[in-house]
């Protein structure tokens, strides 16, 4: 996971990271201990701050767009195998900056599941706080 190989670089910047998933608190822990992460993360089973923030569902050709099929793909060429789906599949990702008043100062909605912002470009973000 590309946030948790930059943790450190991103809070030495002033980021917090924060995680927001549609599972339980077990699948949220399970998921954490499965990747090593140490990122706070909100269940959202209910998918309020999904829909507070925009971000809707996806349609089968995101689902199925090129970008992700390739990212798969690639993933899959490096030994990792998907889990189990849970909780709503076609629920879309975004990322938010969000600022310590707690106004959105930056909002990515993503256009497939994979489509997130890379470090370096939060990174370059870091001036709008």
């Amino acid at each position: 996971m590309q946030l948790h190989r930059s943790k450190a670089q991103l809070e030495d910047n002033g980021f917090q990271v924060v995680l927001v998933g549609l599972g339980t608190p077990d699948q949220a822990e399970a998921f954490k201990k499965q990747f090593s992460l140490s990122f706070p993360i909100i269940c959202d089973p209910e998918k309020k701050l999904y829909q507070t923030y925009g971000l809707g569902r996806g349609s089968v050709a995101s689902m199925a767009s090129p970008s992700l099929l390739l990212k798969g793909l690639k993933t899959l060429s490096r030994g990792h195998t998907p889990g189990v789906p849970q909780g709503d599949v076609m629920q879309m990702p975004g990322v938010f900056l969000i600022d310590t008043s707690g106004n959105i100062r930056y909002a990515h909605y993503s256009k497939d599941p994979s489509d997130n912002p890379s470090v370096e470009t939060l990174l370059a973000l870091k001036d709008i706080f």
